[in-house]
């Protein structure tokens, strides 16, 4: 009995590693479902998108990089499948140098299954330097702001653009970030255009307030936020193949965490009988 309460509590690293490879492994090549628990925040910018006039413009705030891309753009993709499903236009715009640029990646690959057509259906406004100078603008004027596309098009010349005149004609600005920009689009923007945000895991906590507030009107969290919009939209891509692993690796934690307290509570109530019976014989 107290050589298993030992091994309990101190099961070699090793064999921890080795389970937590072998499920990773595991999970990456066994496409099996996983019950997905939506939140009010994911399910909130669903509706949203779900419920803008057609006539609304959204746009993609694409402020990552490389170093968030993995939460970052599972996000993306999720959000821009449900643009291109509603036919709603959009554009990209970016305070992150590389934003726009991984964003149209990811467009341009959905485009080709939506049978999206660049300039009708989204376009891309490219990266600006500073967010709070480009919205304070940017709520005036869209055409002084930006002028042309980063193809060099004119934006009365781009066919989505010719219906929109201003900030008004803006119905949902989604942002997809790594960091605090946050607060610059609440500040700048009116609250006529709706704000949501995609966001990696270590910033989440911190946009909270704003969903209480109601300043935004949907939040996504990490790679269980993309999962989440995925199972919204009935589809199983990056976000779900990545929370698959995620998932069966913090089971294993838990299980471990109740193995190690079984084994002490095991120990300590064997400790409690020996000192029970040394004094009875005493």
């Amino acid at each position: 009995m107290l050589e298993w309460t030992i091994r309990l509590q101190t099961i070699d690293r090793r064999i921890i590693y080795g389970l937590v490879i072998g499920l990773i492994v595991l999970a990456l090549l066994w496409d099996f479902p996983l019950p997905q628990a939506v939140s009010p925040e994911a399910q909130s910018l669903y509706e949203t998108i779900e419920s803008l006039p057609k006539n609304k413009l959204v746009v993609i705030a694409a402020d990552w990089g490389a170093a968030t891309r993995g939460e970052c753009a599972p996000l993306t993709a999720a959000v821009v499948t449900h643009l291109f499903r509603n036919k709603r236009p959009f554009a990209i715009i970016g305070f992150a140098a590389q934003g726009p640029e991984l964003t149209t990646a990811i467009v341009q690959k959905q485009a080709k299954e939506f049978g999206a057509k660049y300039g009708k259906d989204w376009c891309n406004w490219g990266y600006k330097v500073s967010i709070d100078s480009t919205l304070l603008s940017l709520a005036e004027s869209i055409r002084r702001t930006i002028p042309q596309d980063v193809e060099g098009t004119k934006l009365d010349d781009v066919p989505l653009m010719k219906r929109v005149k201003g900030i008004d004609d803006v119905g949902l600005l989604v942002e997809f970030t790594g960091s605090g920009t946050l607060e610059a689009f609440l500040r700048r923007l009116p609250r006529s255009v709706k704000i949501a945000q995609g966001c990696t895991a270590v910033v989440g906590p911190e946009q909270y307030p704003y969903i209480d507030s109601g300043q935004l009107c949907g939040l996504l969290v990490g790679m269980k936020g993309a999962a989440e919009y995925e199972h919204l939209l009935g589809i199983r891509a990056q976000g779900t193949a990545a929370m698959r692993p995620q998932s069966l690796a913090h089971l294993l934690i838990i299980v471990l965490i109740i193995l190690g307290n079984l084994g002490m509570y095991a120990a300590a109530k064997q400790g409690r009988d020996l000192k029970r019976k040394g004094e009875a014989a005493t």
